[in-house]
């Protein structure tokens, strides 16, 4: 293709996206990296026309303008990157790779150092590919198959920014203002035509991926606390039966005592808050791989897979403690809550989940019956012939 349809080709596919994007931030929740999108396509549109157009543009626009547009869009890629994935992420994220391109292409531009700002230009491109990837590699995008499209995207123009950094080391660049034309400019926009292609069909998906992500963890997850629901727990406990024979797990089953007088001395909300802040405290003392789950009301339960028994006790024994610990804003000083527990070790080999959490159950009220604030091992459970 010749460069007028490369062009034309780039800015389309820009356009189209731009509108897309824009568009959705109107009907999606949340809409500010969709806003983000459409600004970066936007803007990198707008640099390939100034690009195509150089030599109807005075020497210093020429010069100036198309590497800051293109290096907006590309700010602006970065900080939906980071909006998307929950981390702080302000408008300076924007303007500052785009501002100090300016500030050296200014300079190189009175002394005739043309090649100086070519290669800072390339250099903050690349950082801005590279900051990019890492947003997408974040703890957000963990099992997205559309971020490593995204990913790999970048990576392709981080690697071409990269080159052309070293082709403006060792051979000075450009030797005046505007797009240099060496001679495969052509690759260059087929490859810049393939990156919008993918990055704009990607963002869609990686977004949607994620939305339909958050709808699976929801179905998964008690909605006021964010501990797992009744019906996971129930699944992870079955998996776990299900298991490895003489895999050895630990389950915790316990429930907050007299937690009554909270809504009755406080009000409904202060026990919703209080709930909240015991979730808080056990999801921060348990391993990734455990399941905290909130049955009902103040009843809790937790598995520990792979725990020796000594161990399991220790954990379902801090748990306590720490609960007991806790002390609330809408309560005095002296005020605290405790929890009993029961608490069940072994490979549930041959065991049905109802005869399991039935022994659990029983040991649950023996530490309420025995002073509550305690912690029963559940009897040996006689496996089914």
């Amino acid at each position: 293709m010749d460069l007028t349809t490369l062009f034309s080709a780039n800015i389309l596919v820009l356009s189209v996206f731009a509108i897309s994007f824009l568009a959705m931030s109107f009907r999606v929740e949340p809409h500010g990296h969709w806003r983000s999108w459409s600004a970066a396509n936007i803007l990198l549109a707008a640099a390939l026309l100034c690009f195509w157009q150089e030599q109807n543009l005075p020497a210093f626009a020429a010069y100036l303008v198309p590497n800051t547009l293109l290096l907006l869009g590309f700010g602006f890629h970065w900080h939906a990157a980071r909006q998307l994935a929950d981390l702080p992420s302000k408008i300076s994220n924007v303007l500052a790779p785009a501002s100090a391109y300016l500030l050296v292409a200014v300079v190189a531009y009175y002394v005739s150092k043309f090649g100086l700002a070519y290669t800072a230009a390339n250099v903050i491109f690349t950082m801005l590919c590279i900051a990019t990837i890492s947003a997408y590699t974040s703890r957000k995008f963990r099992g997205l198959i559309s971020a490593i499209g995204l990913i790999l995207a970048f990576f392709f123009l981080a690697a071409e920014g990269a080159l052309r950094t070293v082709h403006g080391l060792a051979l000075g660049g450009p030797t005046g203002p505007g797009m240099m034309n060496d001679m495969i400019q052509d690759i260059h926009l087929m490859s810049a035509l393939i990156f919008v292609s993918l990055t704009g069909a990607f963002s869609l998906a990686v977004s949607f991926e994620q939305v339909a992500y958050k709808h699976r963890e929801a179905a998964r997850r008690d909605p006021l606390t964010g501990a797992f629901n009744r019906r996971e727990f129930q699944h992870r406990l079955e998996g776990l039966l299900q298991g490895t024979p003489n895999d050895t797990f630990g389950l915790v089953h316990f429930d907050l005592d007299h937690f009554k007088k909270v809504n009755d001395l406080f009000g409904h909300l202060a026990g919703d808050e209080a709930l909240v802040e015991v979730c808080n405290t056990v999801k921060s003392h348990l391993r990734q791989d455990d399941c905290f789950a909130r049955l009902g009301g103040e009843e809790f339960a937790v598995l520990l897979p792979g725990i020796s028994r000594e161990n399991a006790f220790r954990v379902a024994d801090r748990l306590r403690e720490r609960i007991s610990e806790l002390r609330f804003e809408f309560a005095p000083k002296e005020f605290n809550i405790t929890a009993s527990a029961g608490i069940y070790h072994g490979d549930g080999n041959q065991l049905l989940t109802t005869d399991l959490l039935q022994a659990v159950d029983i040991s649950l009220y023996k530490s309420k019956n025995g002073g509550r604030n305690r912690i029963t091992f559940a009897e040996p459970i006689a496996q089914r012939t």
